[in-house]
């Protein structure tokens, strides 16, 4: 235990102090003020996450945001790449805050991502409460709480409504409600129970939670004191209720859809024969957007925690009064929660998997560990003090600088490469903020192409070859019409590739709801050859109209580019044969006779399209 926390202790005798080290025993004194300050410091960043959100925010919904926004209108027991509950909780944030939120910002956008900033303060005290329970630390639950608002992971988190913000809530709270459990002087089921339907919710959220038994399981098989919980009722109950209940609602969609989701969950994981198997590169993709995600200082606290963590769990067994270290089982069940989800991580990698926010819910223990860490150098002083606090300042406010990057545009301007064919919109390589900007401008862009058809007579309809695009585009069109997503599979068959394709009528399978019809055709500039040109030559359309070039500057940058091509007479994919899925570069100059830099082959460019893009 460290000195801060001795001295936390000042007035009880060596038996009650040891008593408070256990696992679950908050060891602060009952008037001390860290509770009150992290109270207040949630509640300062909720504030300033909605005052940004309604008056300071130049983001639009990103492709996921949007993705299950179209989601939230379309209610169901569950959806291709996830369980229901980010839909249900867009859709009621948008009942209740839906008029609040267009009468601040003309937009549902901030009532869509209100649940982020509630759910991301939620999370918060859950973190308190969790240092509390595993550090016997108030302080240390303190400074967790206030290392939130430095990760990035955890600040973006706060204020973009996606999967990962409930997912982490869940799983804070289900660690809070274990040690409750384990905490009880009784066996008692009630916070077990409670445990497991907290983790049942993240797991409709995202399935990463199914991980969370196994954690808990780890932590009592190592764990001396705590081990015979395996033979009792309690820990299989909260196991059973966050799988069973977790699963449940996933598992009758999927009965439904002819098992769509899992499918492509063996996809995201690696376990499908489009695996890349023993591939370094997703290794060192893995670890390094930990650091990018925690930010470079804390995820080196990070390492240093977890050597700290580990001694302290495998140093000798002797009274903890003897020397200030973690309690060891408080230490360990930190470490289980770590660890079970970066094992995972680390083997998706190796499958050829990774994603930077898929150690998300491991995030949380690790914070802990740091305001562990933190607490004890801070109590000592010295230099090693003074730098963590500055550590914290400046990460602080480079989280706030991210936030705002357009302030730097007119600087970039001078430095930032000039677009070229492959890449339409480089600042995007650079700033992934700027993936968020100019869908706006883009909608009404596809709107004026869509009234101009109207006009002739026509029955126009939105296609794109990605969901992100599609979904985007839906909530930032006038009066938000469905558009669809058709996307690449092998062959072009009739099996779904995302949401969008069991969605009916969707162009995939219900093609006789749109033959004849005209297509505006929308693609990100970034991803060459033209989708429309590919469309053409495979003769689902009958013929295509010169490419429309969008750019949307901002402050003299290109912050996003993309093609809006008419496509004439829709034939459907009834008929399309198409070589295994396509790549940029030789592999699809083989594939498709186009190469991505030529523009041979392609249909009649009245307009110099590409003349004007080389």
């Amino acid at each position: 235990m460290s000195e801060l926390a001795e001295r936390d202790l000042t007035g009880l005798d060596n038996r009650e102090r040891r008593g408070m080290r256990r696992l679950g025993q908050p060891a602060g004194s009952i008037a001390d003020p860290y509770a009150h300050w992290a109270v207040a410091a949630i509640v300062a960043v909720m504030v300033l996450q909605i005052l940004f959100l309604t008056v300071g925010c130049t983001w639009d919904f990103c492709g996921d945001e949007a993705e299950f926004w179209t989601w939230s209108r379309r209610l169901d027991w569950s959806y291709f790449a996830r369980g229901p509950l980010i839909a249900w909780l867009i859709r009621a944030a948008t009942e209740v805050f839906g008029g609040l939120s267009l009468g601040l910002t003309g937009s549902l956008m901030l009532a869509a991502r209100l649940p982020a900033v509630l759910l991301g303060g939620l999370t918060a005290w859950g973190v308190f409460r969790l240092a509390e329970l595993t550090t016997g630390s108030r302080r240390a639950g303190w400074l967790a709480t206030m290392l939130l608002p430095a990760i990035p992971l955890f600040a973006i988190g706060g204020v973009l409504i996606t999967c990962d913000t409930p997912l982490v809530c869940s799983w804070t709270w289900a660690s809070v409600w274990t040690l409750r459990a384990l905490r009880a002087e009784k066996s008692r089921l009630a916070p077990w129970i409670a445990a497991g339907m907290i983790a049942a919710l993240g797991v409709m959220a995202k399935y990463s939670v199914l991980a969370f038994p196994a954690s808990v399981g780890l932590f009592l098989l190592l764990s001396d004191r705590h081990r015979r919980q395996l033979v009792r009722p309690g820990f299989w109950t909260m196991s059973v209720l966050c799988i069973v209940l977790g699963l449940a609602p996933i598992v009758i969609w999927n009965t439904r859809n002819g098992w769509a989701g899992a499918g492509q969950l063996a996809d995201r994981v690696g376990l499908s024969d489009r695996s890349t198997w023993g591939s370094l590169w997703p290794v060192v993709s893995f670890l390094g957007g930990e650091a990018a995600v925690l930010g470079g200082v804390w995820w080196i606290a990070g390492i240093a925690a977890i050597k700290g963590a580990f001694a302290d769990v495998l140093v000798s067994r002797r009274d903890p009064a003897d020397h200030p270290r973690l309690d060891r089982d408080g230490a360990l069940f930190l470490l289980s929660l770590w660890g079970v989800i970066w094992c995972a991580c680390l083997a998706a990698s190796l499958l050829g998997e990774t994603e930077a926010n898929w150690m998300a819910p491991g995030y949380v223990a690790l914070v802990v560990l740091i305001g562990w860490r933190l607490s004890d150098i801070l109590a000592r002083g010295g230099r090693r003090a003074g730098m963590s606090i500055a550590a914290w300042c400046v990460t602080v406010l480079g989280v706030v600088l991210i936030h705002h990057t357009d302030w730097f545009y007119p600087m970039a301007a001078r430095h930032i490469p000039a677009p070229t064919r492959r890449w339409a919109a480089p600042l995007r390589r650079y700033d992934v903020t700027a993936r968020m900007r100019g869908h706006q401008e883009l909608a009404r862009a596809v709107a004026r192409r869509v009234e101009a058809l109207r006009a002739e007579g026509a029955s126009p309809f939105v296609v794109t070859p990605t969901y992100a695009l599609s979904a985007t585009l839906e909530f930032y069109l006038p009066g938000q019409p469905q558009t669809y997503c058709l996307s690449w599979n092998f062959g072009m068959s009739q099996r779904p590739v995302n949401q969008h394709d069991l969605w009916h009528p969707n162009p995939r399978n219900d093609a006789s709801v749109f033959l004849g019809r005209p297509l505006v055709v929308v693609e990100d500039a970034n991803m060459p050859p033209s989708y429309s040109t590919l469309l053409y030559h495979k003769q689902v359309v009958s013929r295509m109209e010169p490419v429309e070039r969008i750019e949307v500057r901002e402050r003299g940058v290109v912050v996003g580019a993309w093609d809006i091509t008419v496509c004439r007479d829709f034939r459907g994919i009834a008929n399309y044969a198409q070589n295994p899925p396509l790549r940029a570069g030789a592999g699809m100059a083989r594939k498709t006779g186009v190469h991505p830099g030529r523009t041979a082959g392609r249909p009649p460019d009245p307009a110099g399209t590409n003349a004007r893009l080389r």
